[in-house]
């Protein structure tokens, strides 16, 4: 390889830089109020690069979503391959394995009694955005919360209520002016809609999750999940801190204020509350 190659090929795997992005993060934490950890996952796509990745191997069985959930509430964080995974939405969806006649025909999901017919079953499946239609077959999976991750994720789960959703879209639209493109079906919401949806459009997607990962992991009523292509995040948390003034009430501005003062940590623009 060219010498000036090589060069910038070194400086775009080093594009991540791990302390500002968990500044980032920790802002954005105090600023929304999350009371679940953000959540960063890696592909794999050879047996080197994840032998290489420092986390743990999983050493159980469980679904992808339970597996997202573990690492919101606490340090949980492992590197995964097919064998540790129990759901083959999961599994197709990521690309760990490839898909099978009974799913890709419909029938699957028309057993699940969300559809009329196989027909209508099948056309919503054909939607469901999924890395087993691509090449390379994904080797691992990483999944562990954000701020533990020196290297970059690929992509960005936050798990969050409506309000603290619709916060993070109006930092996406400050800086790019445009409406996200949104797709989701309320199937297959962890694993497709807000973790391979993003990694292959490269923008913001929202989830209102689906029954099987509700079931699961028993999220609570009023969250839902927000997928972040992981470049894309510090424009979006600087865009939630440039409309903190003119979309938060003076009830909001007050907490926010606290938050910050009670962690200690310098709030990034001044609060004039009451004059907004």
């Amino acid at each position: 390889m060219p010498y000036l190659q090589s060069k910038i090929k070194q400086k775009l795997r080093s594009f991540y830089d791990a302390p500002l992005y968990q500044g980032y993060l920790a802002d954005l934490q105090l600023v929304l109020g999350l009371t679940r950890l953000p959540v960063g996952v890696k592909l794999f796509f050879s047996r080197e690069e994840y032998a290489a990745s420092p986390e743990a191997e999983f050493s159980g069985k469980m679904t992808y979503c339970m597996m997202v959930k573990q690492a919101t509430g606490s340090n949980w964080g492992y590197k995964t391959r097919l064998e540790h995974h129990s759901c083959d939405g999961g599994t197709t969806a990521l690309g760990l394995e490839p898909s099978t006649t009974r799913i890709e025909s419909g029938r699957e999901y028309f057993s699940y009694n969300l559809f009329e017919n196989p027909a209508i079953a099948r056309r919503l499946r054909q939607s469901v955005n999924s890395l087993h239609f691509f090449q390379p077959e994904t080797y691992g999976v990483a999944i562990k919360p954000l701020a533990d991750f020196m290297a970059a994720p690929d992509v960005i789960l936050v798990i969050c209520q409506a309000y603290q959703a619709m916060r993070l879209l109006q930092g996406e639209v400050w800086y790019s002016g445009k409406k996200p493109a949104l797709d989701m079906g309320a199937m297959q919401g962890i694993c497709s809609e807000v973790t391979v949806t993003p990694y292959l459009s490269g923008e913001i997607n929202l989830s209102v999750l689906c029954p099987s990962t509700r079931t699961l992991c028993q999220w609570q009523d009023d969250e839902l999940a927000v997928g972040i292509p992981t470049e894309k995040f510090p424009a979006i948390v600087e865009g939630v801190f440039a409309t903190l003034k003119a979309t938060e009430s003076k009830k909001h501005q007050r907490e926010i204020a606290d938050r910050f003062m009670a962690a200690k940590r310098e709030l990034p623009l001044v609060l004039e509350i009451g004059k907004d």
